[in-house]
Parts: structure tokens; C-alpha cells; sequence
């Protein structure tokens, strides 16, 4: 659908026993809420510039969203440009995390950081 010629995707994703939505908004993909996403879903979400993508805690799966490693598994699916992780518990040590994720730049070509509180990232719509 489009809102003043934005063209939304919305993308089903399942979480926990439920489907929710997150939405493709031109380049940017945000899911907030996965504990899967289809392969139908990944072909949506490929090529993107910018992911935000649910990861709940480090190494402990939940039934209703991804823990960290099962959110790297998925961004490694769709490879986007950079991901943003988000919905974090207060597991995380977030500097040395995100120092631990810079690596995958390297290894996996993958540009993935942690989120934080009234970050604002600027996007081309």
C-alpha cells in the first residue's frame, strides 16, 4: 500500500505463535517483533540499505523473538547494507558488543551494530 506515495510492504513474520507484521518503507526494513521469517519474507526484505531487526538476548533463545545469534543467522539471509539490532534486554554490555559486531564486517560482510535509546538514523525515502 502507499501513504502519500511512500510504498509500504508489509512483511509477515511469525512471533511466538502468532503472525505480526514488520514493513519494507523503500529501502528500510523494520521488524521488531520475530521468532521467524519466512523464506517468501526474506526475498522482501534482500537488497535493503538499512534492517532493524528484533534480537532479544545473547544465547537464549525466546519463543517470541530472536536471541542475538538467531537475528545474525537471519541478517546473513538477506545481507543488507546495515542492520540495527533492537529490543534488547538489559543482558547486553552494549560497547563491547557493538566491538564484537564490528567484526563481521570483516569475516561475514556484515555491517550490524546494537540500537540505543533516541538514536536517530537518517534514510533516503
Amino acid at each position: 500500500f502507499k501513504v502519500e506515495g511512500l510504498k509500504f510492504v508489509p512483511l509477515p513474520v511469525t512471533h511466538g505463535s502468532v503472525t505480526a507484521f514488520g514493513y519494507r518503507i523503500g529501502d528500510v526494513v523494520y521488524i521488531s517483533d520475530a521468532s521467524f521469517i519466512s523464506p517468501e519474507t526474506e526475498n522482501l526484505m534482500r537488497e535493503a540499505d538499512l534492517v532493524v531487526l528484533d534480537a532479544l538476548r545473547p544465547q537464549r533463545p525466546n519463543g517470541s523473538h530472536f536471541a542475538l545469534e538467531q537475528a545474525l543467522d537471519q541478517l546473513r539471509s538477506v545481507m543488507p547494507r546495515r542492520a540495527l539490532l533492537t529490543d534488547m534486554t538489559h543482558e547486553y554490555d552494549h560497547e563491547p558488543m557493538n566491538l564484537e559486531l564490528s567484526r563481521l564486517r570483516e569475516t561475514d560482510g556484515l555491517d550490524v551494530q546494537l540500537a540505543y535509546d533516541g538514536l536517530r538514523v537518517s534514510v533516503d525515502l
